[in-house]
């Protein structure tokens, strides 16, 4: 039996891998497929559980870009509010943000008086009358620590709040916090019969992979297999390689070597002066920055990356600045291992913002890509620059000779 919503998500994704210019391959077509299905089911379901999807695969074979395209398809379909599209990033910063925010506002509510009845004077008060204790209840179910409710909790609550489908984009875990967080997350989720839709680059088993850690993540891994299908979208093809979908957002942007005034002008581009120095703030924090104009925000690496910035900050300002200039890149083999990942989480943030970028660096991007170090998620990193524009500046990528 046919089902005619599956066949209008379907062909509303095809409509929009022509409007960019996208051939969807055998892999691509069969996760297509899949992904109808399932929002077929999360529109008719009433009472009976929907399994989501994890899809998983390298870098550059389209899962973000089917997933999202699929959730843009199926969001008529359901009521509003229903579908909620979170990056791996957002979405920890956004339930960190609400914990800190309730816990604030607890420790905010008035307290009741000590006592019983104010200050006293002296050491000798008059002993309070105390009631007869009532009688014993029957026992009820034990209450654990993780039952009792919490700002965690409560935080979650409101982020899954009217949510029918949430997509959880680029799904890694490297930090134990964020594991038990996810774990949460996904307990209450599937509790309130919201359906998951995840991308990653990760088989669930290999989610939080240092062995020291990665039982922290193992609840939450087998939360994700008991409600979720594992697909994976494998194949050779690395579509990054053959340019981006089109020259906006982050694939607008250029890798330029060495970064001359004249190729800086070519792109529209003028070099801040020194008066043009400044600082912006998120938050609390402030940091320096070369220039910080009405939509552009130009930076070193030394201060993008050498500081101790973070992904709250990279997110923050690709709102604020629709085109960041990073110059004087190096090889991150030349830096310390904070620094190399900062880079990473930066242009994971650009790319899911679709931000542009234009860096400039002594190196060929060629000499970058391949000299990156073994650094959690540095693979994607390799494959996503491969969207930027490359100028030379007519010298030849033989000569760049990387120096440590």
């Amino acid at each position: 039996m046919t089902r005619p919503r599956a066949d209008r998500v379907r062909r509303a994704v095809e409509a929009a891998a022509a409007r960019d210019g996208i051939v969807l391959d055998a892999g691509q077509r069969d996760l297509l497929g899949r992904l109808a299905r399932l929002g077929d089911d999360v529109a008719r379901a009433r009472r009976r559980p929907v399994r989501g999807l994890y899809v998983w695969g390298p870098v550059g074979r389209g899962k973000s870009w089917l997933a999202t395209a699929f959730v843009d398809a199926v969001t008529p379909e359901l009521p509003a509010g229903a579908v909620r599209r979170t990056h791996v990033y957002d979405l920890f910063r956004d339930l960190h943000a609400a914990i800190h925010a309730r816990r604030e506002a607890a420790r905010a509510e008035p307290r009741a008086a000590v006592g019983h009845g104010g200050p006293t004077r002296g050491w000798r008060t008059r002993a309070p009358q105390v009631p007869e204790p009532p009688a014993p209840e029957p026992p009820g179910p034990e209450v654990r620590p993780e039952d009792r409710p919490s700002a965690v909790d409560d935080a979650i609550d409101d982020l899954l709040r009217g949510t029918t489908l949430l997509l959880l984009d680029e799904l890694h875990l490297h930090d134990t916090g964020d594991a038990t967080l996810l774990t949460r997350l996904l307990r209450r989720a599937f509790a309130a019969g919201v359906v998951v839709l995840a991308t990653s680059n990760y088989e669930p088993g290999t989610l939080l992979p240092n062995p020291l850690w990665h039982h922290v993540a193992e609840p939450g891994i087998a939360l994700l297999r008991a409600h979720l299908d594992v697909v994976e979208l494998a194949g050779p093809t690395d579509y990054r390689t053959l340019g981006g979908r089109g020259r906006a957002g982050f694939a607008a942007g250029a890798w330029l070597r060495p970064g001359t005034t004249a190729q800086l002008d070519a792109r529209g581009l003028r070099r801040p002066g020194a008066d043009e120095a400044t600082a912006v703030r998120t938050g609390s924090r402030t940091f320096p920055v070369t220039a910080a104009r009405a939509d552009e925000l130009w930076v070193t690496f030394d201060d993008l990356a050498g500081r101790a910035t973070s992904t709250l900050e990279y997110l923050d300002w690709s709102v604020r600045f629709r085109r960041w200039v990073v110059t004087d890149v190096p090889l991150l083999t030349a830096v310390d291992r904070e620094a190399q990942q900062r880079f990473v989480a930066v242009v994971d943030v650009l790319v899911d913002a679709d931000v542009e970028l234009v860096v400039t660096s002594p190196h060929a991007l060629g000499t970058f890509r391949t000299a990156l170090p073994d650094r959690p998620d540095a693979f994607r990193t390799a494959s996503r620059l491969q969207l930027l524009t490359e100028d030379a500046g007519g010298t030849d990528p033989a000569d760049d000779v990387p120096h440590a």
